[in-house]
Formats: C-alpha cells, structure tokens, sequence
C-alpha cells in the first residue's frame, strides 16, 4: 500500500468516526427531546395532583416568571424574596389587573431545593407560585422549556435562580416587546402597542426580547484571564456562525417572550443543556419572529460567557 492510498484510507476511517458520532449525537438529542415526561404541580395542600396548563391555552394571568433551579437551595431564597416583592408591589402599583405566577422548576436537585421551593409555594399559594419537579436532571435547556410549556402568562419570563439581573429589569423587556411585536398571521404587520390592538390578533403577538450583557464586555475582558478570553471569543465565534449577529449575548439568563412566541419556540426546542439559548435564537429567526435585545443591570460587572 502506498503513501497515498493509507492517507485516504485513514482519512475515510476518521471521516466515518466523526460521522457515526455526529448521528450518535443527533439520535440521542431526539430521544431526549421527544421524551415525555409527567409532570405534575405539587400542591401541598392537597394529596389529589394538580394538572398542567397548556402555553397553547388562552392565557389566565398576565406574567408568568420561570426560573430554572438545580442544586439552588443557598442562593434560591433570595431570588424569590426579591422577585415576589417586586411583583407585589408593581401589583399594588397597577392594581388587580396585573396578575402574575411564579413557577419553579427542579431540575432533579440532590439538595433541598424542592423543598425550599415548596416553603414559598405554602407562603403565598399554589396560585402564585407553583413548583414543578423534574424527575432526574434533565439540563437547564429542558427545565426551562417545561416550565414554559406550563405558563398561563400573556408574556413569559425566564431567570436564573441566583437572581444575577435586576428584577426590575423585566419592565424594560416588556416595553421592547411591545416595540417589535408582529402580528403571528399575515403579513407581519406590526401591532400597536395598546391592549385592544395586541389582542386582536386570535393567536396573540410575536415578539421576543432578551436581556444583554455586552456593554460590560470590556470591563469583563480587563478581569478575566487570557485563556478565558480566547475561549470567550472563540465561543462567540461559534455562536455568530450559527445564529448571525442578531443577538451580542445569547447567554444572559433573562429572556422574555409573547405567549405565542414562547409556545412556537419552545415546542421546537431540542437541546436540553448547553447552548439552549442560542438554538432558540435560531429557531426564532428561522420562524421570523422579531427578536430585541436590551440591555439589563447585573449585580455582578463580570460577564458569564
């Protein structure tokens, strides 16, 4: 055999490897995607199980916050306290109109965060806040997912459990929604930002808008170390080659969407952890949804990503 015939066998070998683990890949992104879990919202007052919405319902609240928890019994407290205060008072702000929920998903947490979670379910009412539990971890991209499937929302929100975004920042996401939204039938007329005008669309306005970090990205760049950097960018590179450059921070865990906006990306999800969120930025813009990014007050100047 030849130089070049036991470089092209070798190359067809390599070549057949990377193939088989790349289907590998993909057949089991599908068998987790498409499993179907039951899921059932634990009521503490109750010994009957509490069955799940559907985001392809009509929705019954206003707001719906999703946060994503796996191993957050430290840091999950403080989260809740802050956004539960927060929501009461812009309630008592805007009156009886504005109705909200709360809906933790434990990502099958080996510490006491369901329990944790449920204190705050007894607190304020199943209502108000629910806790769904996965039955082994699933990865952030699944919990959220499922905690979006669940929402009654006309817009939902999701955020990460250490509460690193200001909660408040939720108002300045809701206002780009209402800046973008496109009707979900149609020509993509745009809607008004008025009630009336909004809901006169059968299925609901399409609109997402994402909370940003970039404009601390110089500061984060002068901290962190050069390997770090490299990665950083390297990571974006990838990011921007799939997803373009429509969105600087895919990885900023605070996100809102439309109800119909989430219901649509969320039913064609299918990573389950790493880089959920940039597939649901490339889901969005395939389907055409307009996507808006803002940027939001962060407790720590560091960036993640």
């Amino acid at each position: 055999m030849d130089l070049l015939t036991a470089v092209a066998v070798g190359l067809a070998v390599v070549a057949t490897f990377v193939v088989k683990q790349v289907l590998a890949f993909y057949n089991k992104l599908d068998r987790d995607s498409c499993e179907a879990l039951v899921l059932q919202l634990e009521d503490p007052n109750s010994v009957k199980p509490l069955l799940c919405p559907s985001i392809w319902s009509e929705a019954t609240k206003k707001l719906s916050v999703i946060i994503p928890a796996y191993n957050e019994q430290d840091r999950l407290p403080a989260t809740l306290d802050e956004t539960l205060s927060y929501l009461q008072r812009r309630r008592d702000r805007q009156g009886p109109a504005f109705t909200y929920e709360l809906i933790i998903v434990d990502d099958g947490s080996k510490d006491n965060t369901a329990s944790v979670a449920m204190d705050y379910v007894r607190q304020h009412g199943i209502d108000a806040v629910r806790l769904l539990r996965l039955p082994y971890n699933c990865g952030k991209g699944r919990a959220v997912r499922e905690g979006m499937l669940i929402a009654r929302g006309e817009v939902c929100l999701f955020m990460d459990a250490d509460g690193a975004t200001r909660v408040s920042d939720m108002e300045l996401l809701e206002a780009a929604l209402k800046e973008v939204a496109v009707a979900s039938y149609g020509n993509r007329k745009q809607v008004t930002a008025t009630p009336t005008a909004a809901m006169s669309d059968s299925s609901g306005p399409l609109a997402i808008a994402v909370g940003s970090r970039a404009h601390l990205e110089k500061a984060a760049v002068a901290e962190r170390s050069a390997l770090r950097n490299f990665l950083m960018h390297g990571f974006h590179f990838l990011v921007t080659f799939v997803a373009g450059h429509a969105v600087a921070d895919t990885q900023c865990g605070f996100k809102m969407f439309t109800r119909r906006a989430a219901a649509v990306v969320y039913s064609n999800q299918r990573l389950q952890r790493w880089c959920f969120d940039v597939e649901l930025i490339f889901i969005a813009q395939r389907l055409g949804i307009p996507i808006k990014e803002v940027q939001v007050n962060l407790r720590s100047c560091l960036l993640t990503c």
